[in-house]
C-alpha cells in the first residue's frame, strides 16, 4: 500500500508553498484526506485507485491538496499505515478522526505557509470557536440578546457581540440568516453582520449572507441592508427583493431574490428551473464526502421541493425522475451519471 502511495510524494518536511504553487482550498483538502484514508484500507482495490488517478488528473488543486496532505501526514504520522474495512466506512472512529486532523493540519500548515488567502481555509480556523456553529447537514436557530433570530446553515459558524453603541454579528464560514429586532435600548444600536469583504448594515430586515468561494453573497427579503465593503467599494444600499454578490473592492448588480433562497431555514431546496450541477453543488453541502456530476447531464433542469435531512433519498428521487443513474464508488464517493452511461463501454 505504501508504494501506492508515493506517486506524489514530497518531502518529510512541508515547507512553505512556493510563490508559484496552487493553494488547495479547503474542499479539496477535505477530498485528498479522504481519499487519503480510502487508499490506505487494507481491502483498497484497482476500482478505488484508478478513481483517484481521475480525481488527481482532474484538477491541479486536487493534485496540490494530495501534495500537501501527504507531506503532513509524513510530518505529524496522523493517518495509521493500514485501515480496516470498518475504519474506511464514514462512521469507523479512527478514519473519521484521522481525516479531521488531516484537513486542519493541513488548513494549518497552508496558512502558516504566508500564503493562506483562501477565505474558506481562515474562515474554517477561525470558526473553531465561535460561539454559534453547524456540522455538515445540520441547520440551528438561535434567538440573541435584543431578541434578533439567528438561523445558521450547513457547516456555519458565527459569533454575536453586543456592546453599548453595536450589535455585531460576525460570519466566519456559511450561510446565516437574520431577522433583525428592534433594539430597546436609546438611541437604538445598529445591528451589522461583519464579513472579510466588508459590513453590512440592516434597516429593520431579514436577510441572508452566504460566504463561498466567490465572495460575499447577501440576499434581501425584507427591509433594506447597507453594504459597505472593506477595502475601494463604494457603498450601497440594496432592497428587499434583491441579492447580490460583493468582494472588498466591487458590488456587482444586484439580481431578483426569492423566499425560496431561505428554505434551507426550513429543512428544504426549492430549485426553480435550477440545472442539475447546481442543484448538486448545492446538496452536496449537505453531505460529507464528494458528490459529482457528469457533464452529459449537468444541463438538466430541476424544478421542486426536496427534503435536507435525507440526502439519499434526495438522490434516489434524482434517479427516478431524471434520465440519470446515481453512482456510488464509495460510502462518501457519489456521482450523478446518464442513465445509459453503465451501457457504455468502459
Amino acid at each position: 500500500m505504501q508504494d501506492r502511495l508515493q506517486l506524489y510524494r514530497p518531502s518529510n518536511a512541508a515547507p512553505p508553498p512556493a510563490a508559484d504553487e496552487v493553494v488547495p482550498a479547503f474542499d479539496d483538502l477535505q477530498q485528498a484526506a479522504e481519499w487519503f484514508a480510502a487508499l490506505r484500507a487494507e481491502d483498497a482495490g484497482q476500482a478505488e485507485r484508478l478513481e483517484w488517478r481521475r480525481w488527481m488528473d482532474g484538477d491541479e488543486r486536487h493534485r496540490a491538496a494530495w501534495k500537501r496532505v501527504e507531506a503532513v501526514n509524513a510530518e505529524f504520522g496522523v493517518m495509521p499505515p493500514a485501515l480496516t474495512h470498518h475504519d474506511l466506512t464514514p462512521t469507523g472512529g479512527r478514519r473519521r478522526q484521522a481525516v479531521k486532523a488531516l484537513v486542519w493540519l493541513a488548513a494549518g500548515v497552508t496558512v502558516a505557509g504566508g500564503v493562506g488567502t483562501s477565505r474558506e481555509v481562515r474562515g474554517y480556523l477561525a470558526a473553531l470557536n465561535a460561539q454559534y456553529r453547524t456540522g455538515v447537514g445540520e441547520t440551528g436557530r438561535q434567538q440573541l440578546a435584543d431578541g434578533t433570530l439567528l438561523w445558521l446553515n450547513t457547516a456555519s459558524a458565527a459569533d454575536a457581540e453586543y456592546s453599548d453603541v453595536l450589535r455585531r454579528i460576525v460570519l466566519h464560514c456559511g450561510e446565516i440568516m437574520v431577522q433583525t429586532a428592534h433594539d430597546k435600548r436609546d438611541p437604538a444600536r445598529p445591528l451589522v453582520v461583519d464579513v472579510p469583504a466588508g459590513r453590512m448594515q440592516a434597516l429593520g430586515t431579514r436577510f441572508l449572507v452566504r460566504l463561498d468561494d466567490s465572495g460575499t453573497l447577501l440576499t434581501v427579503l425584507e427591509g433594506k441592508v447597507m453594504i459597505s465593503p472593506s477595502g475601494r467599494g463604494a457603498p450601497l444600499m440594496v432592497e428587499a427583493g434583491s441579492r447580490v454578490r460583493f468582494d472588498a473592492n466591487r458590488i456587482n448588480t444586484p439580481t431578483p431574490a426569492d423566499e425560496s433562497m431561505a428554505a434551507w431555514s426550513r429543512n428544504l431546496l426549492m430549485p426553480d428551473g435550477m440545472r442539475l450541477d447546481e442543484f448538486l453543488a448545492e446538496l452536496g453541502r449537505y453531505r460529507r464526502g464528494y458528490l459529482g456530476c457528469a457533464p452529459e447531464v449537468a444541463s438538466l433542469r430541476l424544478v421542486g421541493v426536496y427534503p435536507l435531512n435525507d440526502t439519499d433519498r434526495v438522490l434516489n428521487a434524482l434517479e427516478a425522475s431524471l434520465p440519470v443513474r446515481i453512482r456510488r464508488i464509495l460510502p462518501w464517493w457519489v456521482s450523478v451519471e446518464p442513465a445509459d452511461a453503465a451501457r457504455k463501454p468502459g
